[in-house]
């Protein structure tokens, strides 16, 4: 379709228009245009350097992986995860024994496992070694095969838990100045057991002592998340969620531990009773899971001290053990009456440590 042609007086009054929208907005000079076109130029070469950085250092990046990945000349591929001792020289010996071609893979497979006892250590290092591109043909199917052999043998969500957990392990291995090997299997053990949270708790402590409750469960909560992410899970959606939910058990305990144990070591005279955090937490965890003995666990944190001292003492100090304990979230106890009885319990003993002070004051001449 054809647009209408335009008459003279249009383009007079166009040119009227024109004219007037000239004088109220007048065009820059040539001075400030040639200003403006150099900042403009200067700031796009400013972005195109600064594209120029980026893709360079994208570009640097994407060799080094390559160069990572391709890297053929020594078996060091990947072996930052795996945390047996000496990884390089046993990979050259796995490596050796490969090359014998009069050995059975079996024979072969009780050697490697000699030098990586760990399944995760000795996947991730025949995995290394396989990609190695100077490799003779019959060692790189021997090599094939046991790794195939280590595979089907062994625990598909035990050996991707320690690989995807292996860096978390070392890295913290190395802050709590213990073995990451341990750490590792610590994280198998969380993936594999049924245990409430006061029980794995309780064994955390056991093994690596009262100090390092707090940086295990980190560990345990870095591992799993980095293992949900991970290309290759240890466990099912479904296993991963049930796993968030003990974490989340874990994590409420770990915050009741703190404010309860900070609260008792934080007052003198609970200090000048025991002092010692060890005890305070066998006495939490005992009135956690045994409410109704809690004259054995009040013995065991205060027994011998708390006789040498006065009734009244004695009265003010179960009142401050008491309203901590009364404190403690009702979730965390082994059943729903466990905070009943343990009030019952905490009634029972006030009362007779109030009758004790009474007729403490009483000879002294100062109880009504």
């Amino acid at each position: 379709m054809s647009l209408p042609p335009v008459s003279m007086g249009g383009r007079a009054a166009q040119a009227r228009l024109n004219s007037e929208k000239a004088a109220e907005h007048p065009q820059p000079s040539v001075d400030a245009w040639a200003d403006a076109d150099d900042s403009a130029t200067a700031a796009v070469a400013q972005r195109m350097v600064q594209i120029s950085d980026e893709l360079s250092a994208a570009l640097t990046q994407f060799r080094g992986r390559r160069l990572f990945e391709l890297k053929s000349e020594t078996p060091t591929d990947t072996f930052e995860r795996v945390l047996e001792d000496d990884t390089v020289p046993k990979a050259r010996q796995v490596l050796s024994l490969a090359r014998l071609a009069d050995k059975p893979v079996a024979w072969l497979l009780d050697m490697a496992r000699q030098l990586f006892p760990d399944d995760s250590d000795l996947a991730l290092v025949l995995r290394a070694l396989v990609r190695r591109r100077n490799l003779q043909r019959p060692t790189r199917q021997r090599l094939e095969t046991l790794l195939q052999t280590v595979v089907a043998q062994g625990s598909p969500k035990r050996m991707n838990a320690g690989i995807n957990a292996a860096l978390k392990a070392r890295m913290f291995g190395a802050s709590m100045a213990v073995r990451a090997g341990l750490l590792r299997e610590t994280y198998r053990d969380f993936l594999e057991s049924d245990d409430g949270p006061l029980n794995a708790y309780q064994d955390w402590i056991a093994l690596y002592g009262p100090s390092q409750r707090m940086n295990v469960l980190a560990f345990i909560e870095a591992a799993l998340l980095t293992d949900i992410s991970a290309q290759d899970p240890s466990c099912s959606h479904a296993e991963f969620g049930q796993l968030l939910g003990r974490l989340t058990d874990l994590k409420h305990l770990r915050s009741a531990d703190g404010l309860f144990i900070n609260a008792l070591l934080g007052d003198a005279l609970v200090c000048r009773h025991n002092a010692d955090e060890a005890d305070w937490l066998v006495f939490l965890f005992g009135v956690l899971a045994y409410p109704d003995d809690l004259d054995q666990w009040l013995l065991g944190a205060v027994g011998e001290p708390v006789l040498l001292s006065s009734h009244r003492d004695r009265s003010a100090l179960l009142q401050t053990v008491r309203r901590l304990s009364l404190r403690l979230p009702p979730s965390l106890f082994v059943d729903e009456d466990a905070p009943v009885r343990l009030a019952q319990q905490f009634t029972r003993l006030a009362d007779v440590a109030y009758a004790h002070e009474c007729l403490e004051q009483r000879r002294a001449g100062g109880c009504p």
